[in-house]
């Protein structure tokens, strides 16, 4: 606080990018000068309306970014005392707004930001935003490699007492299921929601004895740096997001088999809903529910708060695998003679058509699948429809969409109207062409092989008028995909990264590393290929090959053994 006070612009100028709690920022910069000219403030709705003005008094402009439809703050943790209801009702009485996020959103028009990027399938988004955003996001459909929303009910056994607040069957469900992922696939991170904070401990005090059982999987749990695996309740999430996520309900019947309907958290009139969010939004690649009921053991008509009619609603839509989005139902979309001409096209040329694929507001006007494999998606093909069409700029239609669809794993195709009524019989060849080489690179990539690269051609030119040519883009630079990282120069993986920032998208660190392999044509993101790939997006990398180069070092022969 002291250096900070007597030279102020020397340490703004050598660290010009801060990062502190407002509270941090009280303690250490003194209130009589703007330091900043930016102030951000992330998870608005977590902070305070007392607590953000000390922030706000050290800077110019004020950026202020969170979603009103998740956790306000919750001061009754602050005092250490147990979770209970009488003491969580207290603190979210609170006079006035609860948070700076509701305060800015009555002074000025929020920028709503609506592409949703987490989720790696848009089935694990899909229930909030159908129930709690009003269908407001735009989400992307996966191409079914994995199953990403699934329902896991244990049996309980009767008559047994104190199941109420924390079921033991579902304790050793959950800690079985985090075993079996640690031993299955540790390449991917985890973590463990628990409802009430009583079954997060019992969960955490039963997972470290098994893993005195198991010292094998000892490296999965500290094999995540970025993403370290947890266990924790609701309150505690927000913020937090990992591969895959184990939604523990915990509350379970008691010795006479009755399920009460008193779940802590979830049956609050105010916030029960907000806290469900939270909890079904953590996963980028899977979730896994976990109850000891179903959702036909909760009867509707008890369900008073919205929190419990919706856990519900989930707990059914989990058990049909993200397939059923509750009373509303997917609405179809009729398909205009455009695409109805594409798709008897394609479907006579022998292709498996799913037309306005997903559960969103933004479709794939088709999606193909594998011939073998129904549900294995292999390439998206989109048309330049109503769906194209609905996109607010050009750079969202004839770019974004596509390179967010292509890093969910998708081949994409594009197939424009004009050249579609020109010259068809060359549209469909093109078209069947991409598909036999999506079909073959799905086949590699299912057997663990290097995808291959598939490069859609562009529509044959039609020469109706004189065109100006522009420049072709020129290849990529990296040559063959799925080479040894080392193979790769620096300045090859440098452009890589260059060319995957030049989006404008917002990535964090780990999302632009893994990103990178995948380009790079790598099946799984291994310690070594991190080390590489880190080193670039840090700016600090050490060219490899001369590693490679010394390990390969010569030696003189052995001498030859007379007999």
């Amino acid at each position: 606080r002291a250096l900070i006070a007597e030279a102020p612009d020397v340490v703004t100028a050598l660290r010009p990018c801060w990062m502190a709690s407002p509270l941090s920022v009280s303690q250490l910069l003194a209130g009589d000068a703007r330091y900043f000219d930016v102030v951000i403030f992330d998870e608005a709705s977590q902070v305070l309306p007392e607590d953000a003005v000390t922030s706000i008094l050290r800077g110019t402009t004020i950026v202020v970014a969170g979603d009103e439809k998740q956790l306000p703050p919750t001061p009754f943790f602050a005092s250490g005392t147990e979770e209970s209801e009488e003491s969580r009702e207290e603190a979210e009485a609170v006079e006035g707004y609860e948070s700076v996020l509701e305060i800015m959103g009555k002074v000025f028009d929020p920028w709503d930001l609506t592409w949703h990027y987490r989720s790696q399938d848009e089935r694990l988004i899909a229930f909030s935003n159908r129930h709690i955003y009003n269908e407001r996001l735009i989400t992307f459909p996966g191409v079914g490699l994995v199953e990403p929303v699934r329902f896991i009910e244990v049996r309980q056994p009767a008559g047994v007492d104190g199941q109420e607040d924390s079921s033991s069957a579902e304790v050793q469900a959950v800690v079985e299921l985090v075993l079996e992922h640690a031993a299955e696939r540790p390449s991917e991170s985890l973590g463990v929601i628990a409802m009430g904070i009583k079954h997060a401990y019992r969960i955490e005090a039963q997972l470290a004895r098994r893993r005195l059982e198991r010292p094998e999987l000892d490296d999965f749990f500290a094999a995540h740096p970025t993403e370290r695996f947890f266990v924790k309740n609701l309150e505690r999430v927000q913020g937090d997001e990992r591969d895959a996520i184990i939604l523990s309900i915990g509350y379970g019947k008691n010795r006479a088999g009755t399920l009460g309907l008193n779940f802590g958290p979830l049956t609050n009139a105010k916030m029960g809903h907000r806290r469900l969010n939270v909890a079904a939004t953590r996963a980028k690649r899977r979730v896994t529910a976990v109850a000891s009921f179903s959702a036909a053991d909760m009867d509707l008509k008890r369900l008073n708060a919205l929190g419990m009619k919706l856990t519900r609603l989930y707990l059914e839509y989990a058990a049909a695998g993200g397939n059923v989005l509750g009373d509303a139902g997917q609405q179809s979309v009729a398909l205009n003679g455009f695409e109805l001409s594409v798709m008897r096209s394609l479907e006579a040329a022998g292709l498996s058509l799913i037309p306005q694929y997903g559960a969103g507001s933004y479709r794939l006007d088709f999606a193909v699948q594998h011939p073998d494999r129904k549900g294995r998606f292999v390439m998206a093909i989109e048309c330049d429809g109503a769906t194209y069409h609905s996109a607010n700029t050009a750079r969202d239609r004839d770019r974004l969409r596509q390179d967010h669809l292509e890093l969910l794993g998708w081949r994409f195709c594009r197939i424009w109207s004009s050249d579609w009524y020109r010259a068809r019989e060359a549209e469909v060849k093109r078209v069947v062409d991409a598909y036999k080489a999506a079909v073959r690179a799905a086949d590699a990539q299912d057997r663990g092989e290097a995808p291959e690269t598939v490069a859609v051609a562009p529509s044959p030119p039609v020469e109706l008028a004189p065109i100006i040519q522009l420049p072709q883009p020129t290849h990529s630079g990296l040559g063959v995909l799925g080479r040894p990282i080392h193979e790769y120069t620096r300045q090859q993986l440098t452009g890589l990264k260059a060319g995957i920032e030049a989006d404008g998208q917002i990535r964090t660190k780990e999302e632009l590393i893994r990103e990178m392999s995948v380009r790079l044509g790598y099946l799984r993101l291994k310690s070594r290929i991190r080390e590489r790939l880190t080193a670039i997006v840090e700016g600090r990398d050490v060219t490899p090959p001369q590693r490679a180069a010394a390990s390969r070092r010569s030696y003189p022969p052995r001498r030859q053994r007379r007999w």
